[in-house]
């Protein structure tokens, strides 16, 4: 008995103990976080001092007086903020404070999440050897996430090198990430070239291909209208339904027929891209095969076709309502849906 009552008392001062840690830990992280945003308010309120009086000797004092993660992170969002002469300023004197070392060394030792941000930060800091520390993170990187973030950083500085050599470095793995949506919608005008040659490569991932299809259509714009109706017979369904959506941007004089072509396809999404398109290109020549499409085993597709029937306005909505009146089928029930959602945005 004396045995469970020693043991009961020492648990229970235990309890206490580790009780009185954690609220110590609590209390102790508690004061650092109100540290960090009063350091982080004096940053900013240096930064926004510094546009208004130039004084880059005041503003390195406070870049200098706190930690380089509070500096920094500080920092960045305030010259997201800043265009022209104020933000150059602004980076000069980052410069001198060698914030661009501290994020290049977070590039190299920091968690994945840090890392990310570091390329981030970096493609805005500008300094001489960004492209070089982010070239070394896109080759070296043991993160794919931070590769794929540090090819963005270097399109933005213009120090992307050739898109194939890019995509080795990102490797296979990393070539299925949606990142590479927002990389290639980056390139400049000047680069299109490399998007059309992977677009139309058929040993690339159809992935990468589709994505450098999306990138062309939202900035090549109708200049690869031909090059995207040439894809539309592709043997890989995802390229396929990348560009059906994109003619769906772009029009063309044979999108008709082609549309129509590929709302016959085994693939559902090939089909729900084609009624897509239809829609967004306002061709009510394709009411039939859309309506056809208003019984497809796939719920996406028979949306997509019944969205782009109430696209065509009135003309469409009569058929609609015809198709909603009709016997209970899939075809009655997914255009009774869209009608109840009312008149297209």
């Amino acid at each position: 008995m004396w045995y469970i009552w020693d043991l009961s008392i020492l648990l229970s001062a235990l309890s206490l103990a580790i009780m009185l840690l954690l609220v110590a830990r609590r209390v102790l992280q508690e004061r650092r976080g109100r540290a960090a945003a009063d350091q982080r308010r004096q940053v900013l309120t240096a930064l926004i001092a510094f546009t208004e009086s130039r004084d880059r000797e005041a503003l390195k004092a406070t870049v200098l007086g706190v930690p380089a993660g509070v500096a920094i992170d500080a920092g960045f969002e305030f010259i997201a903020l800043l265009r022209g002469e104020e933000r150059d300023d602004v980076l000069v004197a980052f410069n001198e404070c060698g914030l661009p070392a501290r994020v290049a060394r977070q590039l190299r030792k920091g968690n994945i999440a840090e890392r990310i941000h570091a390329a981030e930060m970096l493609a805005s800091l500008g300094s001489d050897d960004a492209s070089a520390n982010l070239l070394a993170a896109l080759a070296q990187d043991r993160a794919r996430e931070v590769r794929i973030a540090a090819a963005i950083a270097l399109c933005d500085l213009g120090s992307l090198p050739l898109l194939g050599t890019a995509l080795d470095f990102i490797g296979v793995a990393g070539q299925r990430s949606r990142r590479l949506i927002e990389l290639f919608r980056r390139f400049p005008r000047s680069r299109f070239n490399e998007l059309a040659v992977h677009a139309s490569r058929a040993d690339a991932s159809p992935f990468v291909r589709a994505a450098a299809i999306d990138a062309l259509a939202h900035a090549g714009g109708f200049g690869f209208a031909d090059f995207f109706a040439g894809l539309a017979g592709d043997a890989a369904p995802e390229v396929v339904a990348a560009a059906l959506r994109a003619l769906g941007l772009t029009g063309h004089g044979q999108a008709p027929a082609i549309l129509k072509r590929a709302m016959g396809n085994d693939d559902w999404d090939v089909r729900a891209a084609a009624a897509e398109s239809a829609g967004r290109l306002g061709l009510p020549e394709l009411a039939a095969p859309l309506s056809r499409l208003l019984e497809d085993e796939v719920w996406t597709v028979r949306y997509a076709a019944a969205n782009a029937l109430r696209s065509f306005g009135h003309p469409g909505e009569l058929l609609l309502r015809e198709i909603a009146a009709s016997e209970v089928s899939r075809s009655q029930r997914t255009a009774s849906l869209i009608l109840a959602e009312g008149p297209a945005a």
